[in-house]
C-alpha cells in the first residue's frame, strides 16, 4: 500500500512539473523587451558620456592655448589645430570651433572662450528614436584668463 502511494505521489510531481514546461521561457519573452531597453540605454548613456568628456577636454587644452599664445597674428589658425590635434577623430566631422576673445583690442588684457559643437552618432536605434538623423548635439565651453 504504501508503495503503491509513493508511486500515485510520484506521478503527481512529474505531471506538475510537465505542465510548467514553457513557463520560463514565457517569462524570458515578458522580461526581454524590458532587459534590452535597459541595455542600450546604458549603452548609449556611455557612449554620449564619453564623446562629452572628450570635447569637454578638447575645449580645455585649445583654452589653455590660447591663454598662453596671444601674441601670434594668426593665433585663431593655431588654436584652431591645437583643438583638431587633441579632439578624437570621430568627433572632427561636423565641429564647429568658435574662439571669442573678450577684450577684442588688446588679447591680453581679457578673457578667451573656446566653444565647441559637434554631433554624436547614437550606437543604438533606440535612443535614435529622440534625436533627428540618429544623432545628438553636445556643446563644450571653457572660458580662461588670458597670462599676460
Amino acid at each position: 500500500m504504501l508503495k503503491k502511494f509513493k508511486k500515485e505521489k510520484d506521478r503527481a510531481i512529474t505531471k506538475k512539473y510537465k505542465k510548467e514546461n514553457g513557463q520560463s521561457m514565457v517569462e524570458f519573452a515578458l522580461i526581454l523587451p524590458i532587459l534590452l531597453l535597459i541595455v542600450c540605454g546604458i549603452m548609449d548613456f556611455g557612449w554620449i558620456l564619453y564623446n562629452q568628456l572628450a570635447l569637454s577636454n578638447s575645449a580645455r587644452d585649445g583654452a589653455r592655448f590660447a591663454v598662453v599664445n596671444t601674441t601670434p597674428t594668426n593665433r585663431i589658425a593655431l588654436i584652431n589645430s591645437e583643438v583638431l590635434s587633441v579632439t578624437p577623430a570621430s568627433l572632427q566631422t561636423g565641429l564647429v570651433i568658435t574662439i571669442t576673445y573678450s577684450n577684442t583690442t588688446t588679447p591680453l588684457l581679457g578673457d578667451v572662450t573656446v566653444l565647441l559643437t559637434t554631433n554624436v552618432k547614437v550606437l543604438t536605434p533606440l535612443l535614435g528614436i529622440y534625436y533627428s538623423n540618429q544623432q545628438k548635439s553636445i556643446h563644450a565651453s571653457v572660458t580662461m584668463k588670458v597670462e599676460s
